[in-house]
């Protein structure tokens, strides 16, 4: 054979991937790599290629294996244990999360690519065969044991068998519940909701929900927009499940009403957190606490930078889906709101 399959980099392992993280990191950086402040890569975990960066607060998980020609792993992404991720072109935004035990590889080419954008998530046990390039946009998300193919072929073409080489795309937010398989060629709209267990062969259009095997759309313009009070009931409802959430974890909550909203303390073993939500923008409250957020359902770019500048750690706004700084307790507020599939788009 001229061409020789590629295996698991046994060696690569053995010499650095069992090194600590802070070793690890001073070996790749002296190989060319750029790693930012902040990155982890556990024991075991290898990162294999010719041009690589590691953006700020990057994590692999444990006997992980990236390897490409090109890779570019953008700010405080998530990879899990035991995954790998092996394909010539790598791409991967701010805050997207890979889980355990997910597989991203096959043949490749000089087309091979697979190219994630900000706040995706792929869970565990998925496959993807990124021979051709396969482009996933920003907010979507890939269920467990899902399955996406560039290529398909086995019995002979000669023969009149059909074979298929061809990418998928998917747009932004884009939601693929457990066990759903793409075919090549695959393009999928932005706002698409597909049906657990589906079996996509053709296109699905923009703002729509479809399932079947194989899939057909079962509604379009899919979702409904709620109402400005139903989304302020929303919030109601969200609050109440995270005030329940944190006392399950051991915290006391003092929580206080305010015009439009609340300020609420959080405290546990002596240390204390403080939340303030507000309905709208207009008030500018300051914080009595050092670890803080700021939630102001429907605060702009301009004042969310505004309420940085008077001691808030992070400042949060759903309704506009952005976030800027950085705090514990507002870190745990964001990533409560992912649970609803609120996401937030970093302004720093």
């Amino acid at each position: 054979m001229l061409v020789k399959k590629e295996r698991i980099p046994v060696v690569h392992i053995l010499l650095i991937g069992l090194l600590p993280s802070f070793l690890k990191k001073i070996v790749y950086r002296l190989k060319g790599y750029k790693i930012a402040k902040g990155v982890s890569i556990s024991i075991g975990a290898v990162v294999i290629g010719k041009h690589v960066e590691l953006g700020e607060g990057v994590k692999i998980g444990f006997f992980t294996i990236i390897r490409g020609s090109a890779i570019t792993i953008n700010r405080f992404v998530k990879i899990g244990s035991m995954s790998v991720i092996d394909t010539e072109k790598i791409f991967i935004d701010d805050d997207a999360r890979i889980n355990e035990q997910v597989y991203i590889g096959g043949m490749k080419t000089p087309q091979s690519e697979i190219r994630l954008g900000k706040r995706t998530i792929i869970m565990q046990m998925s496959y993807l065969n990124p021979t051709l390039p396969i482009i996933i946009g920003d907010d979507s998300g890939i269920g467990g044991h899902c399955l996406m193919f560039t290529h398909g072929s086995w019995n002979d073409h000669l023969e009149g068998f059909p074979v298929k080489f061809a990418p998928i795309t998917l747009g932004k937010k884009v939601w693929l519940p457990w066990r759903v398989f793409i075919m090549p060629g695959v393009e999928i709209g932005d706002n698409v909701v597909i049906g657990a267990e589906s079996l996509i062969t053709s296109n699905i259009p923009a703002n729509s929900l479809a399932a079947g095997n194989p899939a057909k759309v079962l509604k379009e313009n899919y979702p409904a927009k709620p109402s400005e009070t139903k989304k302020q009931e929303m919030m109601v409802n969200v609050f109440k499940d995270f005030f329940e959430f944190i006392g399950y974890n051991g915290y006391t909550v003092n929580k206080k009403e305010t015009s439009n909203g609340f300020t609420a303390v959080l405290t546990k073993n002596g240390t204390s957190s403080e939340i303030n939500y507000s309905e709208n923008a207009s008030e500018n409250p300051t914080p009595s606490h050092s670890d803080n957020v700021l939630i102001s359902f429907d605060a702009g770019r301009e004042e969310m930078k505004s309420s940085m500048q008077r001691n808030w750690k992070m400042v949060l706004s759903p309704g506009n889906r952005l976030r800027i700084g950085q705090s514990s307790v507002g870190d745990e507020m964001a990533a409560f709101f992912s649970r609803y599939g609120t996401r937030f788009d970093r302004l720093d």
